[in-house]
C-alpha cells in the first residue's frame, strides 16, 4: 500500500498540498479560470486511479500552462521535482515504513519549503506572484479538506480549525515579501510572533473546551460551569487581543502591497 500511496504524497508536496483524488472531490468554483485550472491539474493515485507515466512532467506541464514557463524554466523545475521526488521516496519512505509518521510529516514540510524556494528562484517576479497565488489556492482547499476530515471525529474542528504550521506560514510570508534578505530579517520575526499567537489561540481553545467538557461529564454544578464559561470567554478575549496587537506591529512595517498579499494568504486578518 505504501509504494502506491507515496506518489500522491510527493505530488502534494511538490505541487499542491491537498490535490483532489478525483474531479468529484473538488469544490465547485464560480470563477471559470479556476474551474479550467482544476480540470487540468495532474491527478494523483486514489479513487481516480493511478496517475501513471511521468507524473512530474504532468506537474510541470500544469505549471507551464499557468505560469507560461519558458523551455529552460520548465526543464529546471522538472529537475527540481525529480530530484526531490527521488529524495522523498527514499528518506520519507523509510520513516513511513518504520511508523515514524510525525518525523515523516516534518520532513515533508521541510522539503515542501525547499522546493518552493527553488522554484521561486527559477521564476520571474511576475511568475513568482502567480505561483504564490496558485499555492495559496491549493493551501486553502487543503485546509478545508483537512478540516472536514477532522470534523468526522471531533465537531469542534468545524469551529476551531487547526492553523497551518509555523514553518510553512513563515516560509510563505518570506516568499510573499519580495524584499532583500536584510529587510526580511526585520519583518520575519514579527511574522513569527503573529503565527505564535495564532497557534496559542488555537491550542488554548482546544484545552479550555476539553476542560469544560470534562467538568460537565464529571457532574460539575451549574454555578461551576457558568464560572468556567466566563473564564473561557475572558481567556479567549485576552488571547485575541494579543494576536491583534502582534498583527498591528507587523502591519506598521509592511507596505500596502505586502499587507494585501499577507491578508490574501491568511497570515494576518
Amino acid at each position: 500500500m505504501f509504494p502506491r500511496a507515496l506518489p500522491l504524497l510527493v505530488t502534494a508536496l511538490l505541487l499542491a498540498p491537498g490535490l483532489p483524488a478525483s474531479a468529484q472531490d473538488t469544490p465547485k468554483q464560480d470563477d471559470s479560470k479556476d474551474e479550467d485550472r482544476e480540470r487540468r491539474m495532474p491527478r494523483s493515485p486514489g479513487r481516480g486511479g493511478p496517475m501513471g507515466g511521468d507524473w512530474t512532467k504532468r506537474a510541470v506541464d500544469f505549471l507551464t500552462d499557468e505560469l507560461e514557463l519558458t523551455d529552460p524554466q520548465a526543464e529546471s523545475i522538472k529537475k527540481i521535482f525529480d530530484d526531490m521526488a527521488t529524495d522523498m521516496m527514499g528518506k520519507v519512505g523509510e520513516l513511513f515504513a518504520t511508523g515514524e509518521i510525525d518525523k515523516a510529516r516534518k520532513m515533508i514540510e521541510e522539503m515542501r519549503v525547499e522546493v518552493s524556494k527553488k522554484i521561486s528562484k527559477v521564476l520571474t517576479p511576475d511568475q513568482r506572484r502567480e505561483f504564490e497565488v496558485l499555492s495559496e489556492q491549493f493551501d486553502r482547499r487543503a485546509a478545508q479538506w483537512e478540516q472536514e476530515r477532522r470534523v468526522g471525529g471531533d465537531i469542534s474542528q468545524l469551529f476551531n480549525p487547526k492553523p497551518q504550521s509555523k514553518r510553512l506560514q513563515v516560509a510563505k510570508a518570506e516568499r510573499l515579501l519580495f524584499v532583500t534578505p536584510e529587510e526580511a530579517a526585520v519583518i520575519l520575526p514579527l511574522v513569527e510572533a503573529v503565527v505564535d499567537r495564532r497557534v496559542a489561540l488555537f491550542e488554548g481553545r482546544q484545552a479550555r473546551r476539553k476542560d469544560l467538557l470534562n467538568a460537565q461529564r464529571a457532574g460539575a454544578s451549574k454555578k461551576e460551569i457558568a464560572e468556567r464559561v466566563a473564564e473561557i470567554r475572558a481567556a479567549e478575549q485576552f488571547q485575541r487581543l494579543e494576536l491583534a496587537a502582534s498583527m498591528e506591529r507587523l502591519r506598521e512595517i509592511l507596505t500596502i502591497d505586502q499587507e494585501v498579499r499577507f491578508v490574501a494568504a491568511g497570515i494576518i486578518d
